[in-house]
């Protein structure tokens, strides 16, 4: 009877051991998984780190090179530069790979915002250098929402639509209707009825992603848009037609409302001198020169320039633990010796 006692006691023993053996073992791994993910989130975050040090440099060489050559008049107009060519910075086992691309090529949305130092005469008519042009005449608001709906119909949007998206657009950076006879539209119920419901900005555009957000906009035709329109922070539109390239030929039929066909562009793009346009000036000859015929009533010295002052520096890093890129807006100003980064956008990759 004893024994058989003993042998139960025994048994619960080992059981009890056996039991507590499966416990310890559950504890460990989850340490060990706790252990492991925690030096994994290390190795990330050292990584981040080491990678955004070694941008941080690339935009300094970039700044200094870009600010150098703007200083330098006889490069500041050229088509081909030193920066444009990719930069690779290796920092401890950190590889960035930066790319320089200009900000000036586009129709920036945020100069249908009023110049902060504009007077109220700032914005009469121009005087027709042909009053058979129908274009002659324009205020420069009237200017703008034409190069606008026509850049967006170069997109492939219907003239409709385009219409309807420019009224969406001024309602959501917020400018007042400036005709007193027409009343301003109403876009509350139209934003409300977005999932998730919305209200629009009433301030400048910080990327031209947020054109996406405005009620009407037909997002299929957004990659097209944005080869054309962009964000910067300036009430002002300057399009570099040193760096246009074939593909953007929309932006500078749009300045003579498309009485210079996109073709047209095409063909004075091709004839680009080989180091640029030195002055809007020597720009304007060639114009006239291949394009007599061609009327305008719009003072291009207004949106056109051969330098730049805004771009955008792609960087893609790697490290043996992952891939991060980043989107730098840069600002740079060589006679008033000024530089800002403006903004940074992240994109982790594992």
């Amino acid at each position: 009877m004893s024994h058989s006692r003993e042998h139960r006691q025994r048994g619960v023993a080992l059981l009890v051991v056996l039991i507590l053996l499966v416990l310890m073992s559950v504890m460990a791994a989850r340490i060990s998984q706790q252990f492991t993910g925690n030096l994994q989130r290390i190795q990330y975050q050292l990584s981040q780190q080491k990678l955004r040090w070694a941008m941080l440099s690339a935009d300094r060489q970039i700044r200094s090179a870009l600010e150098k050559d703007m200083a330098d008049p006889q490069k500041a107009s050229a088509f081909r530069r030193i920066w444009d060519q990719p930069l690779e910075t290796d920092i401890d086992g950190a590889v960035v790979k930066s790319d320089v691309v200009d900000g000036q090529n586009c129709f920036n949305v945020n100069s249908l915002l009023p110049s902060p130092e504009a007077t109220p005469t700032a914005a009469v008519t121009t005087t027709p250098s042909d009053s058979s042009d129908p274009n002659a005449g324009l205020s420069e608001e009237a200017q703008r929402k034409k190069m606008v709906e026509f850049l967006l119909n170069s997109a492939g949007i219907n003239p409709m639509t385009a219409e309807t998206l420019y009224k969406q657009l001024t309602d959501y950076l917020g400018i007042e209707n400036s005709d007193p006879n027409t009343p301003a539209p109403d876009f509350t119920q139209a934003y409300a009825s977005q999932k998730p419901p919305r209200v629009p900005a009433r301030q400048m555009m910080v990327s031209i992603s947020e054109m996406k957000l405005l009620p009407d906009f037909p997002v299929g035709y957004y990659p097209r848009v944005a080869k054309l329109f962009c964000a910067l922070p300036s009430t002002k539109t300057a399009v570099n037609v040193n760096t246009l390239e074939r593909d953007q030929a929309a932006l500078l039929s749009a300045m003579f409302f498309g009485s210079l066909t996109p073709e047209d562009v095409m063909r004075l793009i091709d004839q680009r001198p080989e180091t640029g346009w030195e002055t809007v000036d020597s720009f304007k000859e060639q114009l006239e020169k291949q394009f007599p015929v061609k009327s305008q009533s719009v003072d291009l010295g207004a949106y056109i320039t051969t330098t730049s002052h805004f771009f955008t520096v792609y960087h893609s890093g790697k490290t043996d633990a992952l891939t991060l890129r980043s989107a730098d807006s840069l600002y740079i100003n060589a006679d008033a010796g000024s530089q800002l980064l403006w903004s940074r956008r992240y994109r982790l990759v594992d």
